[in-house]
C-alpha cells in the first residue's frame, strides 16, 4: 500500500527518483519480465466493469479530528473490508492503485498530489484485483476525465545474479503446521531480537516484519528466483529482474537495513554500522546472489489531461 505522505514528498526528489527508478510493484497489466527491461501489455479496459454504486468528492481540507487519509478493501490476502472500497487519498495515489504501479512508472506527476478526494464504492465481494483496477480506472475517466497513454522509456534497474561461491538458498521444504496460523505480510514489531531486527513468527510461511531503525526481515518460502527477485526488489528504488538462471523452488530468510540501503545508493558511507548490513550486501553474503545495476525499458503511465474536480454524484 502506498503512504501518501511520502508521495507528497517526492515533488522535489521527482527528477531523482525517475534517474533512479522507483519501487517495483507487480502491476495487474504486466505480461513478462525480461532481462534487459520490463515489457509491459496494455490491456483494454472493458467499460462494463463499473463499481455498483460509487461516490466520488473533493476531500475537505485536514483538520486534525477526523483521518487525514485513509485506503481500505483493495482485494487481495489481507483485505478486511471485502465489497467495500474507502478512500480518502490524493487523486497521484488513486491513479497509482487503478493501474497498480509503484511510483516511477507514473509519468509527469504534475499536481497529481494536491487534489484530494473521497471515495465510496461497492462491488461484489469475490471482485479480483485486475477487476477492481478496471473499475477504478473507469470510475476516473468518468467522473474526473481521466485519459491516459502508455509511453517506453529507458530507466535505470537491476539484475539479480549468482555472486562467486555460488548460491546459499535451501530448497523448498513442504508447508509447516504452524504456517497456516501465522498471517503473512506484517510480524509481530514487539519481537526483536538482541540485534534489534524483528523475529520471524513460526513456521516457513512468508513473512516481512519491520523494526525500529529500518531493520527489516524477509521470509519467502517455496518462491522461484523470479518471485524473490520481486520480493526483494520491492525494496529497492527500481525493477529487479531474475538473471540468476535458477530452476528451483527455495525458502529463505533475509534481514537488512534500511539506512544502510539508502547510503549505499547515494554513495554516501553508512552512518553506523550497528543498523546492519545493506540489502546489497545482505543478497550477497545471506543468500550467495547479488544485484547489479542494469539499464532498460519500461512502459511509463502518462496522464494526457484530468478535470480539477469530480462530476456531481
Amino acid at each position: 500500500m502506498l503512504n501518501e505522505s511520502a508521495v507528497q514528498n517526492r515533488d522535489s526528489s521527482r527528477k531523482a527518483l525517475l534517474a533512479a527508478a522507483g519501487l517495483f510493484v507487480v502491476a495487474a497489466p504486466i505480461a513478462i519480465g525480461l532481462l534487459g527491461g520490463v515489457a509491459v501489455r496494455a490491456q483494454t479496459v472493458s467499460p462494463t466493469l463499473t463499481f455498483e454504486v460509487a461516490s466520488v468528492r473533493l476531500a475537505p481540507p485536514p483538520d486534525g479530528r477526523t483521518p487525514a487519509r485513509r485506503l481500505s478493501g483493495i482485494p487481495g490476502p489481507n483485505n478486511n473490508d471485502p465489497g467495500r472500497f474507502s478512500a480518502r487519498v490524493n487523486l497521484l495515489t488513486l491513479i497509482l492503485t487503478a493501474y497498480d504501479l509503484p511510483v516511477y512508472r507514473l509519468s509527469d506527476e504534475n499536481d497529481l498530489g494536491l487534489m484530494r478526494l473521497d471515495v465510496e464504492a461497492t462491488m461484489p465481494v469475490n471482485t479480483t484485483r485486475a477487476q477492481f483496477n478496471g473499475m477504478l480506472q473507469n470510475l476516473l475517466a468518468n467522473r474526473l476525465g481521466l485519459k491516459v497513454h502508455w509511453d517506453t522509456r529507458q530507466i535505470e534497474m537491476y539484475a539479480l545474479l549468482v555472486a562467486k561461491g555460488g548460491p546459499k538458498l535451501k530448497a523448498a521444504s513442504p508447508d509447516s503446521l504452524p504456517a497456516s496460523d501465522v498471517a503473512s505480510g506484517n510480524g509481530d514489531p514487539d519481537r526483536l531480537g538482541s540485534n534489534g531486527f524483528p523475529i520471524p513468527p513460526p513456521g516457513n510461511g512468508p513473512w516481512r516484519g519491520a523494526a525500529p531503525g529500518g531493520r527489516i526481515g524477509l521470509r519467502g518460502h517455496n518462491e522461484k528466483a523470479a518471485e524473490m527477485a520481486t520480493a526483494i526488489g520491492r525494496a529497492l528504488d527500481g525493477p529487479l529482474l531474475d538473471a540468476t538462471g535458477l530452476t528451483g523452488k527455495y525458502d529463505y530468510t533475509i534481514f537488512w537495513s534500511t539506512t544502510a540501503t539508502d547510503a549505499v545508493r547515494r554513495g554516501t558511507p553508512v552512518a553506523d554500522e550497528s543498523d546492519g548490513p545493506s540489502l546489497f550486501d545482505a543478497v550477497q553474503d545471506q543468500l550467495g546472489l547479488k544485484i547489479e545495476k542494469r539499464k532498460g525499458p519500461v512502459q511509463m503511465l502518462v496522464v494526457d489531461r484530468v478535470e480539477k474536480k469530480p462530476t456531481e454524484n
